[in-house]
């Protein structure tokens, strides 16, 4: 079958890799459908974390092909021709505090699809069988590669202290993939939501706007000061949920917190964050960090799309198959949102317009 492979540092291709055996007890095989591209997977390019050869990517969904013999206490998620998406987690050890409490993000031996595990821009993919889901019906394959990310963005909004509603006001810094499903996951429990982005990000908080944000800010921490001021009357926001990886938007976002707010960590940093803690001490301010999914994050993501209150299909730039691996990675460099079409199995629908080339 055919895959991208990461080889070595800086080698990843498309190649010719034996095709998989079939699953074996508590396995499913899925024929991949579409598998969305993470800025992680464009940053792994180089650098030599990980399992090497490997197949990449995380954001997978398709349909099972195969499902192994049944293991006592792993339920089997799907059935042959079922539509589903995957969780990422390779390997669990099903023994640490953390598993038996389904908290998998926190396994200390969990191995990851696409890092630590072969992943899913293939043709296809072989899983625990308890880690796929279905999709519902009114949800297509091409939305679902962005289950994944949703589901993180669950996690974080949703599943961590917040306690976010209907009187909560929002700020989501960072209109990227992640800030924008954020934005919708706040949107969809009816709080008051500002997506924070900076000028070269106009076309990513219009579509923010379209898919449920109340305000974008496009400008300086100044002026999203002075919008936070004029619809707190002066006290500040609730919750600050952090998705742009700037050491410098940490800093901005504390200042738009009132008393007693919390703050969502959601990206990842390449540099130390030095923050003042004074101004957590005197303010009371909660700093949370939001790390990946829960087999729970997925279930209520589900949940979400299945009843109308996101819209997947505007956060999609652009759609490629294998053999346009080099273009795709280089508008993923540019902040675009592209799903790959390994052709294990078709698309269940047509590309909407703005995908459309």
């Amino acid at each position: 079958m055919r895959a991208i492979v990461k080889s070595g540092d800086g080698q990843v291709s498309v190649q010719e890799v034996a095709d998989l055996p079939g699953p074996g007890p508590g396995e499913v095989t899925v024929n991949v459908a579409a598998t969305a591209i993470c800025g992680t997977d464009r940053n792994e390019i180089t650098g030599t974390t990980g399992m090497i050869p490997r197949i990449m990517g995380h954001e997978v969904c398709g349909i099972v092909a195969a499902v192994g013999e049944p293991v006592p206490g792993i339920p089997i998620g799907a059935s042959v021709g079922d539509r589903v998406v995957l969780e990422t987690d390779a390997y669990l050890c099903r023994s640490c505090h953390w598993c038996r409490t389904k908290q998998y993000n926190r396994c200390p031996n969990r191995t990851g699809i696409g890092r630590t595990a072969n992943g899913g821009l293939a043709e296809q993919i072989t899983i625990r069988s308890d880690a796929v889901h279905r999709l519902p019906d009114n949800v297509s394959l091409l939305e679902g590669a962005l289950l994944e990310p949703l589901a993180v963005a669950v996690h974080s909004v949703l599943e961590g202290p917040f306690e976010i509603g209907p009187d909560s006001t929002v700020v989501v810094i960072g209109p990227g993939t992640m800030g924008q499903l954020c934005a919708q996951v706040v949107a969809a429990v009816g709080a008051r939501v500002i997506v924070v982005g900076l000028e070269r990000h106009e076309a990513r908080l219009k579509v923010a706007k379209e898919t449920g944000a109340h305000y974008t800010v496009s400008s300086g921490a100044d002026d999203v000061r002075a919008l936070v001021s004029e619809l707190t009357g002066g006290m500040g926001v609730d919750y600050v949920f952090e998705c742009s990886g700037s050491v410098d938007q940490v800093v901005d976002g504390l200042s738009y917190l009132r008393k007693g707010g919390m703050f969502g960590l959601v990206a990842f940093y390449k540099d130390p964050l030095v923050v003042d803690a004074m101004t957590i001490m005197q303010n009371e301010l909660n700093v949370v960090g939001c790390r990946g999914k829960r087999p729970s994050s997925f279930r209520t993501a589900l949940a979400l799309l299945r009843n109308g209150h996101l819209n997947l299909l505007p956060v999609i730039g652009a759609v490629h198959c294998l053999d346009e691996w080099d273009l795709a990675i280089e508008e993923v460099s540019r902040g675009v949102k592209v799903v790959m079409t390994p052709g294990g199995a078709p698309l269940d629908t047509e590309l909407p317009d703005h995908l459309k080339s």
